[in-house]
């Protein structure tokens, strides 16, 4: 009996890989809506196809018959399907990406609010993705505004600067309620969905203790989220003690940049493609 052992366990190892793929798509095409419900079943019928080419690889190597042609069908059209369905969805995004400053002043689009602390500096592609899909970002740093503009390469609508000195859009550490009536004021002007990015905790605990810098934190944070806003906190390494820092993260939610930043794209892509959907429905009725 002819017997390639090599094969058939690499056959059924990506038999055992699609069939575990299926199964969890499945359970998304149950789940989800249109349209993103279309994008679940094309998936689940590429992942059946690439399922079927592996158990190809499986009989190929219990036989000395030459099945190489069914092997290469099932995986060529498994392939083409699933390049055909990112290339339309690419341009449904690439679409709406065509006017984002036009979108962006007659809608604010960002899909989660909440109050966050990262314990990385938020990087210069996460801010300036965050600035075209709300209605505005706030930055509160102890950097000046010239030096943090230059190394993120972005202008926020609104800045303060962290510093006992006097001037326009300076926060003095002493004056938390002052910091945060002018935030306040800029989330109301922009009509919520606008995004605070707060760096400099370290700086406002050297001017007050830790209590009054948590009550502050917490009441702007509760202004944020009233304002169907987002807050994030970086919170550098060793700024705050253990107990401290326990306290703080029961109100501010822990995450990674990019963890908050892909949460945010997937809400904005099912929001992309229900406009699609809508506008194609409203289309065909006319």
């Amino acid at each position: 009996m002819y017997l390639n052992l090599p094969g058939v366990l690499m056959g059924a190892a990506l038999a055992i890989v699609g069939i575990l793929l299926s199964m969890r798509v499945f359970n998304y095409y149950r789940n989800i809506q249109e349209p993103g419900k279309n994008l679940a079943k094309n998936s689940l019928i590429s992942i059946s196809l690439f399922t079927a080419g592996a158990l190809g690889v499986v009989i190929d190597s219990l036989t000395e018959a030459k099945l190489w042609f069914i092997m290469a069908g099932f995986y060529t059209l498994s392939y083409m399907l699933s390049v055909a369905s990112v290339v339309y969805y690419l341009r449904v995004l690439s679409s709406q990406e065509a006017k984002p400053k036009q979108y962006r002043e007659k809608t604010p689009i960002l899909p989660i609010t909440g109050a966050y602390v990262f314990k990385k500096p938020a990087s210069s592609n996460g801010l300036t993705f965050l600035l075209r899909n709300s209605s505005g970002l706030l930055v509160v740093s102890r950097t000046k505004k010239e030096l943090w503009v230059k190394k993120y390469q972005l202008e926020p609508d609104k800045f303060i600067w962290l510093s006992r000195l006097e001037g326009e859009d300076i926060g003095d550490p002493t004056k938390l309620h002052v910091i945060q009536d002018v935030i306040l004021r800029f989330l109301i002007e922009k009509g919520g969905r606008a995004v605070v990015y707060f760096e400099g905790i370290e700086y406002l605990i050297l001017y007050n203790d830790f209590s009054s810098v948590a009550k502050f934190l917490f009441s702007l944070k509760d202004h944020v989220i009233s304002n169907e806003s987002m807050l994030i906190l970086y919170l550098p390494p060793n700024a705050l003690d253990m107990t401290q820092e326990t306290i703080l993260l029961r109100e501010f939610q822990e995450k990674k940049e990019e963890e908050l930043l892909e949460e945010i794209f997937q809400k904005l892509f099912v929001a992309v493609l229900e406009g699609e959907s809508h506008a194609s429905s409203q289309s065909k009725e006319n």
